[in-house]
């Protein structure tokens, strides 16, 4: 009976021992600014965050061996900082790759998009190009390459006597532009597109076209090895098909 004590209280004693040596639980930080659709945004229904991005990155992280991926939503352009500053692991946020963008962290491209004009349906203005925009009120996203875009094209001359209202999301540059507060939305083409098929708008013209791409902190090559290998394998299977076609549309 002694020995049988003496056994259980060293078992007993080893519980603590082993119970420190359960594996922790690997956890991929995805930053994203979550008012983008279909890329990134809030279910109305289930208040999760659902979107291409964030669909995509689920798949990835399994792929990449991670047992949870933790969507962390942000302004758009704290996400770089943030990568910098070791706050995320991952900013996908249909996020252009640009040269300044490079310098200051690494991108996995995924996915090809462009920036382009978008009014109300029933609008008789239909801009084609930068010059068309004078004059008018202009609406784009703060820290994008659309108001990039829009504020080299002022500064080169294209663009003369225009206002330009700047927006932290899409979803209020959108809103404006239905209200009527501003003449037309420069946005990226697959987030115009949505809104063409959920509501009353139309695409005028294309003024860039881009690359959108997943990034990481500069210099963490173990990471980006690791995402672009997950994304070779997952883009043309049936996973890549069917999120192309739940928020693409094909």
């Amino acid at each position: 009976m002694k020995k049988v004590l003496a056994l259980f209280l060293v078992l007993l004693l080893l519980v603590p021992l082993f119970s420190g040596c359960a594996k922790k639980e690997s956890v991929l930080r995805v930053g994203t600014s979550a008012d983008y659709p279909p890329f990134e945004y809030v279910d109305e229904k289930t208040k999760e965050f659902v979107g291409f991005d964030l669909d995509l990155m689920r798949l990835l992280g399994k792929k990449m061996g991670y047992d949870k991926v933790e969507i962390v939503n942000m302004d758009f352009d704290t996400i770089i900082p943030s990568l910098q500053a070791d706050k995320i692991d991952v900013g996908a946020a249909c996020i252009t790759i640009t040269d300044e963008r490079l310098q200051q962290a690494d991108a996995v491209p995924y996915l090809s998009t462009g920036q382009v004009m978008i009014v109300k349906k029933d609008s008789t203005f239909e801009p084609k190009t930068f010059e068309d925009l004078s004059g008018h009120k202009i609406g784009v996203q703060k820290g994008t390459t659309g108001e990039e875009a829009i504020d080299k094209a002022i500064a080169d001359g294209k663009i003369k006597n225009a206002n330009v209202m700047r927006y932290t999301s899409a979803v209020l540059a959108i809103t404006d532009l239905q209200n009527g507060n501003v003449d037309v939305v420069v946005t990226d083409a697959p987030v115009a597109t949505y809104y063409t098929q959920k509501q009353e708008f139309k695409v005028t013209g294309e003024l860039t076209k881009e690359e959108a791409g997943l990034f990481v902190k500069k210099g963490n090559t173990e990471l980006k090895s690791k995402l672009e290998k997950a994304l070779s394998e997952v883009k043309g299977t049936q996973d890549w098909t069917d999120l192309i076609n739940k928020y693409f549309g094909g």
